[in-house]
């Protein structure tokens, strides 16, 4: 049995966990908890303008290009970082955020109407589309490690006539602490890079430190591995966390003081 297969069974086996352990949100009482959930996560409407990002999408599920690919993160292992050929429909297919992700992201933005949004991880910047076009007033960073797939979401970004995106090469430890001070302060962060809990705990502390009251902050793949599981326990239980939801497939944090301290696993996934 390869790694592969056993990682299939072991994700098979925590969903099947969280199935039983979770709800809908008849058992939230907040209402804008409720609200947001409503608006936000279960609703299934289509976004203004997805049309041309989900063509893009497509395109790089048939394509032929073979990229080299710079990996920093859980994908390098033990290693400073390793480089190898990819295949670009194969980061497609595996690497990019669902279309019922992105949408809800960018809902999310659209409801709360937020403003200053750091994306960690810009892969093919799809995702990131879905950010800009919430609220072309916004500001958006995001953050990409791989030169070859920067060059690919630049591309992208033309294409789609995108001004608010501004995309940062490098080490997420050399440019997080770059892209926050240009922001100064934070609305949404989405991590999506580096699934190590020592990372992404490193990326939610240094976030945290420009976060206000209403910022949310979205880790995804938060089940993935048990290194992610951890990351995401002590994420959602920082003094300053009040409200946690666990989609299965990500994770959204709330700050909110008036918030009573709540933690929801929801099968909107």
């Amino acid at each position: 049995m390869n790694n592969h297969f056993r990682q299939k069974i072991r994700i098979a086996g925590r969903f099947a966990g969280f199935l039983i352990k979770s709800g809908n949100r008849y058992r939230i009482h907040s209402p804008f908890l409720y609200s947001l959930v409503g608006e936000v996560i279960r609703s299934g409407k289509r976004v203004e303008g997805e049309e041309a990002i989900e063509l893009l999408r497509r395109r790089y599920l048939e394509s032929n290009e073979i990229i080299i690919k710079t990996d920093f993160g859980a994908g390098a292992g033990d290693y400073d970082k390793i480089t190898r050929r990819v295949g670009v429909k194969k980061i497609a297919m595996t690497s990019l955020t669902s279309r019922k992700h992105a949408r809800r992201l960018n809902r999310l933005i659209r409801y709360l109407e937020l403003e200053k949004v750091l994306e960690i991880g810009t892969s093919l910047g799809i995702s990131t589309a879905y950010l800009s076009i919430a609220n072309p007033g916004a500001r958006i960073i995001t953050l990409e490690g791989c030169p070859e797939t920067s060059r690919i979401a630049q591309l992208n970004f033309n294409e789609l006539g995108l001004k608010n995106v501004d995309l940062i090469e490098g080490r997420f430890e050399n440019t997080l602490p770059e892209a926050l001070e240009k922001l100064g302060s934070v609305d949404l962060v989405f991590i999506d890079g580096n699934h190590r809990r020592h990372a992404v705990m490193e990326y939610f502390d240094k976030c945290l430190e420009f976060a206000n009251n209403d910022t949310v902050i979205v880790v995804d793949d938060i089940h993935s591995s048990k290194d992610m599981e951890q990351a995401w326990e002590e994420a959602r239980n920082h003094p300053r966390v009040t409200v946690s939801l666990d989609l299965f497939y990500s994770g959204w944090i709330f700050l909110r003081k008036e918030s009573s301290r709540q933690h929801f696993r929801l099968r909107y996934i």
